[in-house]
């Protein structure tokens, strides 16, 4: 069982703390917990099982991007911790969401789209 664990109030704790300060973009966060929430708050743009071309990708990103990164390192950091998966499909790259990020910590059930 991983050791982190991830529930609503905590959640709840970093949106409110990366959304308070509307006159700066917060960084993207370094520590893997954080960076976990921001993601997944990244993902709920993106309907489960579904498959997006990599412009699609990036436009679900930019709308619900809160941080002073761009939408590239977020797609990336999505990759890499198992939020969606890249398919070679007909010489050009799909996505499609994945729920292999939730092997990195435990999840609250009540958590939205991680049942």
């Amino acid at each position: 069982m991983p050791h982190l664990s991830i529930d609503p109030d905590y959640y709840r704790t970093l949106f409110d703390r990366w959304t308070n300060d509307i006159a700066m973009l917060p960084d993207f966060p370094t520590d893997l917990k954080e960076k976990l929430v921001a993601l997944h708050f990244i993902m709920l743009a993106f309907a489960e099982g579904a498959e997006y071309s990599e412009d699609e990708i990036h436009e679900g990103i930019k709308d619900r991007n809160l941080f002073s990164v761009d939408h590239v390192q977020i797609r990336i950091n999505l990759l890499q911790q198992g939020f969606i998966v890249r398919i070679v499909n007909e010489s050009k790259f799909i996505y499609k969401t994945s729920k292999e990020f939730l092997e990195h910590a435990q999840w609250h059930s009540s958590i939205p789209g991680v049942m």
